[in-house]
């Protein structure tokens, strides 16, 4: 099966065995059924399909349909009925009455189901049709006998095998017809391009006649015995069968002469097939051709690269190819072949000796080298023997515009022949230039390749390449065509001619490294064989790369997938060649290979994409649709494929996911991706894919899934949730406020007691010395006569003594602590003990609902208010006072307004000196309260002083627990930053 590329897949692959059924669905997935159930396989996975409830008994599967509708029909053995794969669930068909075993189901063009029940000889077929079943018996014509196998013709024909003969139901009949045709027991049947009908049997294939009788052309027949033959048409027409005793046969012309078993071929496991057990064969919808055997699957299908079987494989020595006027001509070890233009490989002459290099000449001429001769075949006949001066082993070959021969070879150095004389050139071949290869330059030159360094040839009638001149690396491939000289090395690939040499970089273009092979054809395009495998070209891209390197070159790679079975031999000569044809022949190690540029085989059907499984927390579905997720999930894992069947590698995904990714994911061939990080909402997974040949399913498959949200990501959840947050936070800053509150009117209580204890010394100590000294100087005074001079300076003494005793008094009233009270009061006792002027109107008020104030912060309250009143009186000369008490819920506001002559640095300077607090005693005063000052004023436009007090400090604790205590974050902040001052109360 030369042009057939074959894939196995044994059990130890994972492969059921004893397959004995296979179809295909209409999403594309390859159904294979055998004694161990049911699978489906997308070209990489076998996939087990089990029935969703238990059966009783082994579930063997021995027919395999996939309707139109999408449904796959499932045939049992062992008295197992049929069963339906619908949406991702296997479910039981209830067939009346079932046999044995199921041997076949189709569909006919009324979209009704035909089971063969054969394992009976009475009604032994069922039909169903809208939605019930019907047993078909003796009132339609049908004879009791077994079914063996149903065939559903182009045309709508139903035909069945019977054990004896065949019988068909034509479209929208109700009576089957005998077809006269006589068959043995397990008969096949099928129906070729022409839509004629096949039968075979143990007696071969043949044609059976639309009307009566039967034609039985002069076929080919199978080599041995055949016993329950399946049978089928390839889109070439060829004739493909399978066995149970020799594998698989292949007749490529079902209607040659019958004598001989000529034009038959086999395949079985001689040749790699699983098994020669072969069960089951299938054509699926991309012309590939399965095998089902007792060992496994296997696979052909046609190939772009075709071996050629005429040819001895594994050539122990390297084989040498040629072309010559259209002819391609190959040599092995000891055999010439001829290959005419759309013609196979024929020997021509088998050699005692073994070949060593050849070429074709200038005149049609075939040069065949040995060691102590060579061989001219002449373009019109005949063959000349020449023998060689020097037995040697000589790796090349070429014949120059002057129709000189040059051979070079590593031991017996340079040689050549010019007309009937044999030379050889001096100096070469003793460790000094040592010949590898000859090739013919397109200006009839011969290019000599060196292996080293080569001596100095000023007048050589022919070019010398090497390593150092080329410079790509080590010289791996002499490749001559008409248009240029190419020379492929380690590093890359030049081009040489008498203007210099063109270089590409490896780096680059990989695949023209290391190249061994290289034609150009007529039709403009360069082909190559070497480490990349065969490579194809344009001609005018690799000339536009030369010219410019870096340039692209697009070109296509085929490998071991297209029917490339071996490597690329490393040896001299040319290793590919084109006929007069247009097919290229190349050189592996293995076999000759062949490529028909004009039939090169492409897959034109987009491949179906599927979503095959989607797994999440720990459970997989099958063929999901639209699913919703269970709330919370944050992981998906979604398996998905496309049945492109032919080249499984090749294929090529792209998907995105519509509310997570926004643009497309490459990910290669891999078919799972593991979606993460997933949250609440609704997601779409788009998947699309290419087959091997590039041809795009745009529309591709998709799954939409929701994720409900958990009562935690619920809106109204997190919306209570920040509010409860909220709440902590005031909890826990109410804390703390109380905490620093507390702390504040415990240090300010300290201070009041302090002031009070100063208060009590002073008045106890100093204060009542001071009253015993003015008695005293008094009594003194008293005792002194009028006239005394020194009487009048003691009174003096006395009145100004008694003057500090009452303002010491009234600073220790200061120093002692006010007991918690009202505001009003207190503004009115500072207004009555300033001196104001009799012409100046003095005005207090307390607006809000009055609150009992604490005593100590009463009594700051009263320092900063009687020194801003002070100032009035004594400095502003203003005409209008106002006090103003202002209770709100988050703070305690003091203001003393007036019109005076304003403020200045200078009457601040004033203030300073004058022994009272001044401004810097009023802020320090706000300060150790937690209290703001604001002191604004321009000359000439008064003064405004106002102080304010927040609610927590200001108001006494048992009024202050209610709404006072919604204070701002700003005041908490800054009595925070000043807890240091706190220390200092």
């Amino acid at each position: 099966m030369g042009d057939m590329k074959h894939v196995a897949w044994p059990m130890e692959n994972g492969a059921p065995s004893r397959i004995g059924a296979l179809g295909q669905s209409r999403d594309g997935y390859l159904w294979v059924g055998s004694v161990e159930g049911l699978f489906r396989f997308d070209g990489l996975t076998f996939e087990p399909i089990r029935p969703a409830m238990r059966r009783d008994g082994p579930f063997v599967v021995s027919s395999i349909f996939g309707a139109s509708t999408g449904d796959v029909w499932v045939g049992l053995a062992r008295s197992g009925g049929a069963m339906i794969y619908r949406r991702g669930r296997l479910i039981d068909a209830r067939l009346p009455d079932p046999s044995r075993e199921v041997t076949g189901i189709v569909e006919t063009p009324d979209h009704a189901i035909w089971v063969a029940r054969g394992g009976r000889n009475t009604r032994t077929l069922a039909r169903f049709a809208n939605g019930r079943w019907e047993e078909i018996g003796r009132e339609w014509g049908l004879p009791q006998s077994r079914i063996w196998q149903l065939l559903r013709a182009r045309d709508g024909t139903l035909w069945a095998v019977l054990s004896a003969k065949v019988v068909r139901l034509r479209p929208g009949a109700r009576r089957f017809e005998d077809s006269g045709a006589d068959v043995m027991w397990r008969a096949s049947i099928a129906e070729d391009e022409t839509s004629r009908i096949w039968v075979s049997d143990g007696d071969g294939p043949r044609l059976l006649r639309r009307s009566t009788g039967t034609d039985y052309p002069r076929s080919g027949r199978p080599p041995d015995s055949v016993l329950s033959t399946k049978i089928l048409f390839d889109a070439r027409g060829r004739l493909w069968g399978s066995t149970v005793t020799t594998g698989l046969f292949r007749i490529d012309a079902p209607e040659a002469p019958r004598a001989t078993s000529v034009g038959v071929r086999g395949f079985g496991a001689a040749e790699g097939l699983t098994s020669d057990q072969a069960r089951s064969v299938f054509l699926d919808r991309e012309g590939n051709l399965w095998i089902g055997t007792e060992l496994g699957l296997d696979l052909l299908r046609p190939a772009s690269v075709a071996v050629a079987t005429e040819i001895a494989a594994d050539s122990p020595e390297s084989y040498h190819v040629a072309s010559v006027n259209g002819t391609v001509y190959v040599t092995d070890i000891d055999t010439l072949y001829r290959i005419r233009s759309h013609g196979s490989p024929e020997v021509v002459a088998r050699f005692p000796a073994l070949p060593s290099a050849m070429c074709g000449g200038k005149s049609g001429t075939l040069w065949i080298t040995f060691r102590d001769h060579a061989l001219r075949y002449k373009p019109r006949g005949g063959v000349e023997r020449i023998a060689k001066p020097i037995s040697s082993t000589y790796y090349g070959c070429a014949e120059d515009a002057a129709g000189r021969l040059w051979l070079p070879a590593v031991d017996g150095g340079l040689l050549w022949r010019d007309g009937a004389r044999w030379r050889r050139w001096p100096g070469l071949g003793t460790g000094v230039g040592v010949p590898g290869d000859a090739a013919t330059m397109p200006d009839g030159r011969a290019a000599i390749l060196f292996r080293d360094r080569p001596p100095a040839l000023p007048a050589a009638p022919f070019v010398a390449l090497s390593k150092e001149r080329v410079g790509i690396g080590n010289l791996e491939g002499l490749l001559p065509t008409s248009a240029a000289l190419f020379v492929s090395g380690s590093r890359g690939f030049a081009a040489v001619s008498a203007s210099g040499v063109r270089r590409l970089d490896a780096a680059r273009y990989p695949w023209l490294a290391s190249v061994n092979g290289l034609v150009r054809t007529p039709a403009g395009d360069i082909w190559t064989i070497g480490d990349a495998g065969i490579v194809r070209m344009r001609a005018a891209d690799l000339d536009r790369a030369l010219a410019r390197p870096g340039a692209a070159i697009p070109h296509r790679v085929f490998d071991f997938n297209d029917g490339v079975n071996s490597f690329a031999q490393k040896a001299s000569g040319a290793q590919a060649a084109v006929g007069g044809d247009g097919r290229i022949w190349f050189l592996t190690r293995r076999n000759v290979l062949m490529i028909d540029p004009a039939n090169l085989r492409r897959n034109p059907l987009p491949p179906p994409v599927l979503i095959r499984s989607a797994t999440f927390a720990g459970r997989t579905m099958r063929d999901p649709g639209a699913i919703t997720l269970p709330a919370g999930t944050t992981r998906l894992s979604i398996g998905y494929t496309a049945t492109s069947l032919s080249i499984p590698s090749r294929v090529r995904f792209r998907y995105r996911v519509e509310g997570q990714t926004p643009g497309w994911v490459d990910p290669g061939g891999r078919r799972t991706v593991d979606l993460a990080d997933l949250g609440p909402g609704t997601y779409r997974f788009h998947v699309i894919a290419s087959n091997e040949d590039g041809v795009w399913n745009r529309e591709g498959a998709a799954l939409r899934f929701t994720i409900p949200p958990t009562l935690a990501q619920t809106w109204p959840f997190r919306l209570a949730a920040v509010i409860a947050f909220g709440l902590l936070l005031w909890l826990l800053y109410s804390l703390r406020l109380k905490q620093v509150s507390g702390r504040i009117r415990e240090r300010l209580e300290a201070r009041s007691s302090e002031r009070e204890r100063i208060a009590r010394d002073l008045h106890d100590t100093l204060l009542q010395g001071v009253q015993g000294l003015i008695m005293r100087f008094h009594a003194i005074s008293v005792a002194l006569p009028e006239a005394d001079k020194a009487k009048g300076s003691i009174d003096g003494a006395l009145d100004r003594a008694e003057e500090l005793l009452v303002e010491g008094r009234e600073r220790v009233r200061d120093l002692r602590r006010r007991e918690g009270g009202r505001l009003d009061q207190v503004l009115s006792e500072l207004v009555a003990a300033q001196q104001f002027d009799a012409a100046t109107k003095v005005d207090v008020r307390v607006t809000g609902t009055p609150r009992p104030v604490c005593g100590t912060i009463l009594d700051e309250i009263a320092s900063v208010v009687g020194e801003a009143l002070f100032n009035a009186a004594r400095h502003a000369r203003a005409s209008s006072v106002e006090i103003l008490g202002e209770f709100t819920g988050r703070h305690l506001n003091v203001t003393v307004r007036d019109d005076g002559v304003g403020f200045d640095h200078e009457l601040a300077g004033t203030l300073g000196r004058s022994g009272h607090f001044g401004l810097v005693g009023m802020r320090e005063r706000a300060r150790r309260i937690g209290a703001t000052l604001e002191i604004e004023g321009a000359p000439g436009e008064g003064t405004t002083v106002s102080l304010r007090i927040p609610a927590t400090i200001a108001y006494d604790s048992d009024v202050a627990a209610g709404p006072a205590r919604w204070i701002s974050f700003g005041d908490a902040f800054r009595r925070w930053r000043r807890r240091a001052i706190d220390r200092d109360l």
